[in-house]
């Protein structure tokens, strides 16, 4: 800049503010008036920003990020269009930092366009939507998933908050995507579901908490897709879920997430066919559990015995031995008598998975009685999981033991037409 020639931006403040026929003290007054309640009270008084002003024109110093913004509000332009994509400092002695310098800081510094009681409230819908997903069908949980992470966003994107209340936003939108992800499982997107488990984790991580339920989301999606690619050649994914569950385990702290962990491990494990590391991660959930807070167990995070007993029973299946899955499933109806909580989605793929471990005992009456009461989910509730498993089952009712086997053919029926209607995307009602 030479001679007393203006700074561009100083020019672009002087002519914004005339264009619209504001003096100085209007002008200020319009800054006061942008910001968001809590802001203001922060701010100084109207005479005050009008000495601001007059040195923001004079080119004397740039305004600092706080009223940068507030003028980008009150003229309705982006700070591009304003300030130009470069900032322009002034040389020489005006570099020298003033009191005005310190009081913006500090200014920014307080400024929030939330408080901790409303973030709290946000905490707490995380966890009731948490609780909800135990009860209820995934399409309306997702629902009301997205609608609260769309709040924390809009938090996060259209002001500032403390940088406190940044993190604590930041650690309930991890919890939230986390969330969406098992969810966006349960209906079959499995793009959309490794998606939010990655963003999760890269929100835990900018909130510096733990990213085990980020782990945990991820770990579940490479599991199903393994599945769906089939054992062989789904290897990559069952190892890869294995290795994030171990991840999430060993990032977590003494509570019933890393239960879920340790038993995420030991699945996808015995998918790859690895019994010591299954046995392991197993033994692993059973400390943890025994080391943990008590569990009520009314979390999509929490893993009481029941669930507990489900992964010990998929272990069981699949390293083939079915009398020791029926013996898990047998814990778990244990569990459910001494008033352990009953969850749908865990009792329905206890049923299941009692059913297979009998048609691999050849005791296809069997099997037929566990599925009688799951055969009668309304489609809301057929989540990807189970119809998982039942195609596991037909799969082995379609080998050639069962070939003309009356029965074999009747329980492959009401698998196609179970599967044929469920639509868990779709809302449903409350559960039972």
């Amino acid at each position: 800049m030479a001679g007393n020639e203006l700074p561009a931006w100083a020019v672009r403040l002087r002519q914004e503010r005339i264009s619209r026929l504001w003096s100085q003290k209007q002008a200020a007054v319009r800054l006061r008036n942008a910001a968001d309640d809590q802001t203001r009270v922060g701010l100084p008084d109207v005479d005050s920003v009008q000495r601001y002003i007059r040195g923001y024109e004079a080119g004397r110093h740039f305004p600092g990020d706080l009223y940068a913004e507030l003028y980008c509000r009150a003229f309705g332009l982006t700070r591009d269009a304003l300030f130009g994509p470069s900032r322009e400092e002034p040389p020489g002695e005006s570099g020298i930092p003033t009191e005005h310098d310190a009081a913006s800081l500090r200014a920014w510094i307080t400024a929030s366009n939330t408080s901790d009681d409303a973030i709290a409230d946000l905490d707490l819908a995380q966890a009731a939507l948490a609780e909800s997903h135990t009860r209820m069908p995934p399409g309306p949980v997702l629902a009301d998933v997205s609608r609260v992470h769309r709040q924390v966003q809009g938090l996060l994107r259209s002001g500032r908050q403390h940088p406190r209340q940044a993190r604590e936003l930041l650690r309930i939108d991890a919890g939230l995507l986390a969330h969406a992800s098992l969810l966006l499982d349960d209906i079959d997107r499995d793009a959309s579901a490794r998606a939010h488990g990655s963003v999760a984790a890269l929100c835990a991580e900018e909130a510096g908490c733990s990213p085990a339920l980020a782990f945990s989301a991820q770990a579940k999606t490479a599991r199903w897709e393994g599945v769906r690619l089939g054992r062989r050649e789904g290897a990559r994914q069952f190892a890869r879920s294995a290795d994030l569950a171990r991840r999430g385990f060993d990032c977590s702290a003494r509570s019933p997430v890393r239960v879920l962990l340790a038993s995420q491990e030991a699945s996808a494990a015995a998918l790859l066919g690895d019994a010591a590391r299954a046995g392991r991660a197993l033994r692993d959930a059973e400390h943890a559990a025994s080391a943990s807070p008590a569990d009520s167990g009314l979390s999509t995070w929490s893993c009481p015995r029941p669930r507990q007993a489900l992964y010990a029973l998929s272990v069981a299946i699949h390293l083939s031995d079915p009398d020791a899955a029926l013996r898990a499933a047998e814990m778990a109806d244990a569990g459910w008598a001494s008033g352990d909580p009953w969850l749908y989605g865990v009792w329905s793929l206890i049923r299941v998975g009692a059913g297979i471990a009998y048609v691999m005992k050849g005791d296809l009456d069997a099997a037929g009685g566990q599925l009688g009461a799951v055969m009668k989910l309304d489609p809301p509730f057929r989540i990807t999981t189970i119809t998982g498993y039942l195609a596991d089952m037909d799969a082995l009712l379609a080998r050639r033991r069962f070939a003309g086997d009356r029965r074999a053919v009747d329980l492959r029926d009401q698998i196609r037409v179970f599967t044929a209607e469920a639509c868990p995307a779709a809302s449903g009602q409350e559960g039972r």
